[in-house]
């Protein structure tokens, strides 16, 4: 951004103006996204759009951490099972991340056929972050069936390869895999390896 709102009125318009911006992309995609009609979206002149961001990708960086922040509460939410049952939390939270991905009209399957020009480090760092939040809580209350040393390591793997994963399969637009099916793999195979016991390395005499 050019310059932070500080009053309430400026402080709504660029409310206005990132949520106008958000559909646009959804209405139009990303490529007919402009300037000109994120203003006009927003009820307000291009003028007063450049007095708060620079161009159409100041918009749409603002619009991704806005994003982030979104699904950074519905993680929250997310319970931790109070049971030992590892496969029921990791699969509600994959049963979570498809529900966004399939949320806001189109505005997020647009966005995801688009990752690669996006500015998305944002995005996945507020995943990973609130991901590590979920299993610590989960493996602080069952840390006697599960013992784990290098959960940040396990992690960051499982944040990015679910992610990257789900992503693939909704930009390809195949049929060949089922949805759930995918999101039920997805389930079993993270489940397993972050229950998995670290592996014991033995050092040599």
């Amino acid at each position: 951004m050019r310059k932070r709102p500080q009053q309430q009125r400026s402080r709504e318009m660029v409310r206005a103006l990132i949520d106008a911006t958000g559909k646009v992309i959804q209405q139009q995609g990303l490529d007919n996204t402009t300037t000109a009609r994120i203003a006009e979206g927003a009820g307000v002149s291009v003028g007063s759009l450049y007095q708060y961001f620079g161009d159409k990708d100041g918009l749409i960086e603002a619009l991704m951490e806005s994003l982030a922040d979104e699904i950074g509460t519905g993680l929250k939410r997310l319970p931790v099972m109070d049971n030992v049952d590892m496969a029921a939390t990791v699969g509600s939270a994959i049963r979570f991340g498809f529900a966004v991905l399939h949320s806001r009209d189109g505005l997020y399957l647009e966005l995801v056929r688009n990752w690669h020009r996006l500015p998305t480090n944002r995005v996945m760092d507020a995943l990973q972050q609130h991901f590590m939040e979920l299993a610590r809580l989960y493996f602080l209350r069952h840390y006697q069936h599960h013992q784990i040393s290098n959960l940040e390591v396990r992690v960051f793997i499982v944040t990015n390869s679910v992610l990257f994963t789900m992503i693939r399969h909704i930009s390809q637009h195949s049929g060949l895999i089922r949805e759930q099916e995918l999101a039920d793999e997805l389930t079993l195979m993270v489940a397993r390896y972050l229950a998995s016991p670290p592996d014991t390395v033995e050092e040599s005499p």
